[in-house]
Protein backbone atom coordinates (compact mmCIF):
# COMPACT_ATOMS: atom_id res chain seq x y z
CA UNK A 1 0.00 0.00 0.00
CA UNK A 2 2.84 2.40 0.83
CA UNK A 3 4.43 1.74 -2.56
CA UNK A 4 1.16 2.56 -4.31
CA UNK A 5 0.81 5.84 -2.40
CA UNK A 6 4.41 6.73 -3.21
CA UNK A 7 3.75 5.98 -6.89
CA UNK A 8 0.65 8.16 -6.86
CA UNK A 9 2.52 11.04 -5.18
CA UNK A 10 5.32 10.90 -7.74
CA UNK A 11 2.77 10.62 -10.56
CA UNK A 12 0.88 13.70 -9.32
CA UNK A 13 4.11 15.71 -9.16
CA UNK A 14 5.06 14.66 -12.70
CA UNK A 15 1.55 15.37 -14.00
CA UNK A 16 1.59 18.79 -12.34
CA UNK A 17 4.86 19.65 -14.09
CA UNK A 18 3.45 18.43 -17.42
CA UNK A 19 0.25 20.42 -16.84
CA UNK A 20 2.23 23.56 -16.12
CA UNK A 21 4.36 23.17 -19.23
CA UNK A 22 1.38 22.46 -21.51
CA UNK A 23 -0.60 25.31 -19.99
CA UNK A 24 2.20 27.84 -20.45
CA UNK A 25 2.87 26.64 -24.00
CA UNK A 26 -0.80 26.87 -24.94
CA UNK A 27 -1.06 30.38 -23.51
CA UNK A 28 2.01 31.53 -25.43
CA UNK A 29 0.63 30.07 -28.65
CA UNK A 30 -2.61 32.00 -28.07
CA UNK A 31 -0.64 35.19 -27.36
CA UNK A 32 1.32 34.75 -30.61
CA UNK A 33 -1.92 34.26 -32.56
CA UNK A 34 -3.37 37.43 -31.07
CA UNK A 35 -0.23 39.40 -31.96
CA UNK A 36 -0.33 38.01 -35.50
CA UNK A 37 -4.05 38.87 -35.85
CA UNK A 38 -3.32 42.42 -34.65
CA UNK A 39 -0.59 42.83 -37.28
CA UNK A 40 -2.54 41.20 -40.14
CA UNK A 41 -5.69 43.25 -39.67
CA UNK A 42 -3.78 46.46 -39.08
CA UNK A 43 -5.81 47.33 -36.02
CA UNK A 44 -5.29 50.58 -34.17
CA UNK A 45 -5.49 51.35 -30.49
CA UNK A 46 -3.98 49.68 -27.47
CA UNK A 47 -2.31 46.45 -28.57
CA UNK A 48 -1.68 45.18 -25.04
CA UNK A 49 -5.36 45.68 -24.11
CA UNK A 50 -6.37 43.70 -27.21
CA UNK A 51 -4.03 40.86 -26.21
CA UNK A 52 -5.23 40.92 -22.58
CA UNK A 53 -8.88 40.71 -23.68
CA UNK A 54 -8.04 37.80 -25.95
CA UNK A 55 -6.17 35.99 -23.19
CA UNK A 56 -9.05 36.60 -20.78
CA UNK A 57 -11.42 34.97 -23.29
CA UNK A 58 -8.94 32.11 -23.66
CA UNK A 59 -8.83 31.59 -19.88
CA UNK A 60 -12.59 30.92 -19.92
CA UNK A 61 -12.54 28.73 -23.04
CA UNK A 62 -13.08 25.00 -23.38
CA UNK A 63 -9.59 24.52 -24.78
CA UNK A 64 -8.08 25.78 -21.53
CA UNK A 65 -10.21 23.36 -19.51
CA UNK A 66 -9.32 20.42 -21.74
CA UNK A 67 -5.73 20.69 -20.56
CA UNK A 68 -7.00 19.21 -17.27
CA UNK A 69 -7.20 15.91 -19.13
CA UNK A 70 -3.48 15.69 -18.38
CA UNK A 71 -4.61 14.61 -14.90
CA UNK A 72 -7.78 12.72 -15.77
CA UNK A 73 -6.52 10.35 -18.47
CA UNK A 74 -3.52 8.78 -16.66
CA UNK A 75 -5.27 8.58 -13.29
CA UNK A 76 -8.38 7.13 -14.93
CA UNK A 77 -6.30 4.57 -16.79
CA UNK A 78 -4.61 3.49 -13.57
CA UNK A 79 -7.96 3.25 -11.78
CA UNK A 80 -9.40 1.19 -14.63
CA UNK A 81 -6.37 -1.08 -14.64
CA UNK A 82 -6.60 -1.65 -10.88
CA UNK A 83 -10.31 -2.39 -11.16
CA UNK A 84 -9.87 -4.84 -14.04
CA UNK A 85 -6.96 -6.62 -12.38
CA UNK A 86 -8.74 -7.01 -9.05
CA UNK A 87 -12.40 -7.46 -9.86
CA UNK A 88 -12.69 -9.11 -13.27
Amino acid sequence: MFAFLRLMAILLVVLTVIYGIVSLYSREVRRAKLKRRWAEKGLTGDRSAFIQRGLHQYDRSLRRRLILLVYVVPLGAIALLVYVMNFM
